[in-house]
């Protein structure tokens, strides 16, 4: 094999690599032999086909597959040989016209180019110094998650028969739901329970409701969803005819030992610790997360070098597909943004190109460290990801054990983690008390801000939009 360097810029390499005939004669003869010792061809013993006739039937194809594993052999070898990492998949281009290796035995000849990663010195983390936030929870606190609970959890009381129901009330129902008069499987119900506006039933089917009082019979038109689970009903219009058994008005909780009863607590007390420690874990989360972004930023800063434009490119047009995916959705376009195009394009190269330095610091602190994950970290996170998806465990387990780069994206965030908790040992910490305030402040970082600039138009129109997210087929909403 015989390689010329063409260029070498920055992280920019290129080279013109040619692998001569015999080397791929040689791999060619032997995959042909080894087709000839396996193979069932008429006329034939097996395992007794000569090697010509094989080449007759397969040389082709198998020069083909030759050349394919040649070029990527070559590839690997000159970045290796140069103890050099390729960024992302090198760009391969053929110079050899191909009937001219394969029919006249002529030298392979390709060009590689690609960006490398590029070399990084990593700081002493013991001259980091950062402020650790911490934050305990106080009465106020518990005492607003306590109201908080007893307006979730409201009661109702059956109103006078004459009531006529508005938003907010409670509906005791009967319903049948027909698509062209014939009754549906999943469409009857009785003594349903729905709150009025709570949007748990699809389409307008609430708002049919409102103003009806107890014994009054109304036919519901809706059309169900699209993306309704069930496809035999997605996108059909439907009737329910209802019949209202009572309106009840809603009542809030009162903060006693009732209420937490109904929260399976043993009594009040057992409810406010358990808020207590559940706040705690919040605390606790949160000042993780303003350290974690705090070591990130002065990583950041410490550390210089050049940044491959193919991954930061990579991070952009992830970021900008899903950004237009978000406003095919919503039925927008990127004028319907407060930015402009310009400013959203600008904030978001500076987005991707802050990911994907501290990614590469976080991936070369971790290779010259020997951090690594152990079948623990991937057996956690497997477990965390199947609990997503009740009943499909199995096909999720599957899904990840034949698919590498999705267990490497699934457990990406777990390494990251392990890197951190490792520079945080060694950095100078200083406990810092804050309040609750300071702890969840509206400080956001510049890519959380960027980004929510991009969707305040987009997502302030969707929300009065009902979620179709359902497992019954009835009136209600997949949930």
């Amino acid at each position: 094999m015989e390689v010329k360097e063409l260029k070498s810029k920055g992280l920019k390499r290129e080279f013109s690599i040619t692998i001569g005939v015999d080397d791929l004669k040689e791999k060619k003869i032997k995959k042909l032999q080894d087709i000839a010792s396996k193979a069932k061809i008429d006329g034939f013993r097996p395992g007794k086909v000569p090697t010509a006739h094989i080449e007759k039937l397969y040389g082709q194809s198998v020069m083909v597959e030759v050349i394919e594993e040649k070029v990527t052999e070559a590839s690997q070898s000159v970045l290796q040989d140069r103890d050099l990492r390729a960024a992302v998949k090198p760009d391969v281009k053929l110079d050899s016209d191909m009937n001219d290796v394969i029919e006249k035995n002529k030298d392979l000849v390709f060009t590689m180019n690609c960006e490398v990663l590029p070399e990084i010195e990593i700081t002493d983390f013991s001259k980091i110094k950062l402020d650790k936030p911490v934050s305990k929870p106080k009465e106020k606190d518990i005492k607003d998650a306590l109201d908080y609970l007893a307006k979730q959890n409201k009661s109702f009381k059956e109103a006078s028969e004459k009531t006529k129901s508005k938003d907010g009330d409670q509906v005791t129902l009967d319903y049948v739901g027909k698509i062209d008069d014939i009754a549906f499987d999943g469409g009857t119900a009785n003594d349903a329970n729905l709150v009025l506006g709570s949007k748990s039933f699809i389409d307008n089917f609430e708002d049919q409701l409102v103003g009806l009082k107890k014994g009054d019979k109304k036919l519901v038109k809706v059309k169900f969803p699209d993306n309704y689970q069930s496809s035999d009903l997605a996108g059909k219009e439907a009737t329910f005819d209802v019949e209202i058994k009572k309106v009840s008005k809603a009542e809030e909780s009162k903060v006693n030992d009732d209420l937490a009863k109904s929260l399976g607590m043993e009594n009040l007390k057992d409810l406010k610790k358990n808020l207590e420690e559940r706040i705690q874990q919040d605390f606790d989360s949160a000042a993780r997360m303003k350290l974690k972004d705090s070591l990130l930023d002065a990583l950041e800063k410490k550390h210089k070098f050049e940044l491959p434009e193919s991954m930061v490119n990579q991070e952009f047009d992830q970021m900008w597909n899903q950004l237009q995916q978000q406003l095919d959705q919503q039925k927008k376009e990127l004028n319907d943004l407060e930015l402009s195009e310009k400013e959203i394009r600008k904030n978001y190269t500076e987005i991707s190109e802050k990911r994907v330095c501290t990614g590469l610091l976080i991936a070369e602190i971790g290779k010259q460290n020997n951090i690594q994950l152990e079948d623990n970290d991937i057996n956690k996170a497997l477990q965390m990801e199947m609990q997503k998806y009740p009943g499909q465990e199995k096909e999720i387990l599957d899904y990840y054990q034949k698919n590498q780069d999705a267990i490497r994206q699934l457990t990406a965030p777990v390494f990251e983690d392990k890197v951190i908790d490792f520079i945080l040992e060694k950095v100078d910490l200083k406990d810092v008390k804050v309040s609750r305030e300071d702890l969840f402040d509206s400080g956001v970082k510049e890519e959380s801000k960027s980004k929510k600039k991009t969707k305040s138009k987009t997502t302030s129109d969707n929300k009065s939009k009902p979620k179709t997210k359902a497992k019954k087929v009835s009136a209600k909403k997949d949930k």
